[in-house]
């Protein structure tokens, strides 16, 4: 056997053990992991919105109109063949009603409905060690459980799976 052999066989059975001690390891993780979240302005105030519990943002989508006395409900919309309740996020978030409202967004999950804002103002991928838990206290917002740092700004993420829940419960209360 010439040196030449040799060492090719001394690298392949290196190359095996290796590949062997991959399997017997615990798999890498990756050390960040990332959440995906819209950047949008309600009023004066900058907030966020998980992606994930979005199926799609609108511009200039019309809206018609419902008669009715409940502020939240603007009316309704087409999307994708089906229609869809059309609420005021300002007004659910506290507000007073008002501004362009030129944005819509479809909300995931079961039932649909679509959420009117003001501004649009991007898309923020950050790492899950940048969101957190907002404090407590008698100054929190209920439709508020997290906020997020970028750069030198914090947003605060909006809890969509509470707004929705409190559109249910006025409805079944009548309210809307």
């Amino acid at each position: 056997m010439s040196e030449n052999q040799a060492g090719v066989i001394e690298r392949s059975t290196e190359l095996r053990r290796t590949f062997d001690r991959a399997f017997s390891e615990a798999p890498v993780t990756r050390e960040t992991e990332l959440d995906d979240l819209l950047d949008i302005r309600v009023g004066p105030d900058p907030y966020a919105i998980h992606l994930d519990q979005v199926t799609g943002v609108f511009a200039d989508k019309p809206v018609t109109p419902l008669p009715g006395s409940f502020p939240e409900l603007l009316g309704i919309a087409g999307f994708r063949g089906a229609i869809v309740p059309v609420y005021d996020l300002r007004t659910l978030l506290g507000y007073a009603r008002g501004g362009s409202q030129r944005w819509l967004i479809l909300t995931a999950g079961q039932p649909r409905i679509a959420l009117a804002f003001d501004q649009f103002e991007g898309h923020t991928r950050v790492a899950r060690t940048a969101i957190a838990e907002e404090g407590g206290g008698e100054t929190q917002r209920h439709h508020v459980r997290e906020v997020v740092r970028t750069g030198s700004s914090v947003r605060p993420i909006v809890d969509l799976p509470f707004v929705l829940e409190m559109i249910r419960k006025r409805a079944r209360q009548g309210n809307l």
